[in-house]
């Protein structure tokens, strides 16, 4: 059994002979940021020079990195299977979700400079949130991914293959350019957008589902389909509709329903919102104003259906069963992004 650290570090027996883990002073040389962290998480940390530390006494190469998408993970994965060398630790400003699965898989060591830290040694596991390490963005891009980062992100997942131009997006989503070339800007920074604006994936959509986090209220019944325009389906029936290869059937599964704003939101609470009882139907509005807009044609029971991305996005909420069924599915007429 492993024990917790306060910062939340694991530290893990691997065989009959515990480590008494002490930390001493980092050295001038120490890399940024990872020094911290491993000063966070409560491990020893023995500089050598530059580019190599001592943890637990294991000899670290370490390797930094801008960014680590999950086609650099393959490669770096890749390269540590296949070829004898020191155990490496990759620093870098953001790892995605699933570059962390690939490194991790492979047993390399990584610290995701937003705050998380990995290390597995003889003696030693660490799975840590650390204090962040990154450079601060502006104030204006902090949140990039929520609002009319959200709506940029959709629109460039919606046509992953070609380029976007600054107004042409202002345009399709109704934002400034001004503000959308700011948000251009973050994503580039963080390697999740590429040449001529086109959307990295499926490193992008992995980022959104991370933030994408609608706020589910109950209801007491279902409300009518009317008007049409005020609805997205989503949830179960939004994806039995949009023919996502699901197991269960659409019998007993209540809708789940977006609106476009919190006016719509406060009009249909105000009449279906739960009491004492609740169906199992939900409502919430959108977390992307584009993503709610851009609707698919296909209807259900009634209801408009929710958009093939937006779809995706909510199953990924679910990171057992939702990312098994998104792996399975292929939709029609719509670029496959995650």
């Amino acid at each position: 059994m492993g024990f917790s650290t306060p910062t939340g570090a694991s530290l893990v027996p691997t065989s009959t002979k515990w480590y008494s883990l002490v930390v001493v002073p980092r050295t001038a040389n120490a890399s940024p940021g990872l020094a911290e962290a491993l000063k966070q998480a409560g491990v020893v940390a023995r500089w050598r020079k530059d580019d190599t530390v001592e943890i637990a006494g294991t000899p670290f190469t370490v390797k930094q990195l801008k960014v680590v998408r999950e086609t650099d993970a393959v490669l770096l994965a890749h390269f540590h299977e296949t070829n004898t060398g020191p155990p490496t630790i990759i620093v870098a400003d953001r790892i995605s979700e699933a570059a962390r699965a690939d490194l991790s898989r492979v047993g390399l060591a990584w610290l995701d400079r937003r705050g998380h830290l990995w290390i597995r040694t003889e003696g030693l596991f660490v799975n840590a949130d650390v204090p962040p390490s990154v450079v601060a963005p502006s104030r204006r891009v902090v949140e990039v991914l929520s609002g009319t980062g959200l709506d940029v992100a959709l629109a460039l997942l919606r046509s992953p293959y070609e380029p976007h131009g600054v107004h042409e997006l202002a345009r399709e989503i109704n934002r400034s350019p001004g503000r959308v070339s700011e948000i251009l800007s973050a994503l580039r920074s963080q390697g999740l957008v590429g040449t001529e604006n086109r959307p990295v994936v499926p490193e992008l959509f992995w980022a959104v589902s991370e933030e994408w986090k609608p706020r589910w209220t109950p209801m007491s019944s279902p409300p009518p389909p009317e008007p049409p325009e005020r609805y997205r389906l989503s949830g179960t029936l939004g994806a039995l509709a949009l023919a996502v290869p699901l197991v269960v059937g659409a019998e007993g599964t209540w809708p789940r329903l977006y609106v476009a704003d919190d006016v719509d939101l406060a009009t249909v609470l105000s009449a279906y919102g739960a009491g004492s009882g609740w169906t199992g139907s939900e409502v919430a509005v959108c977390p992307s104003r584009f993503g709610f807009t851009w609707g698919s044609t296909t209807r259900r029971d009634g209801y408009l259906v929710a958009n093939h991305l937006v779809v995706a996005l909510d199953l990924a909420q679910d990171r057992a069963r939702g990312h098994e069924v998104l792996e399975s599915w292929d939709p029609e007429g719509f670029p496959r992004v995650w």
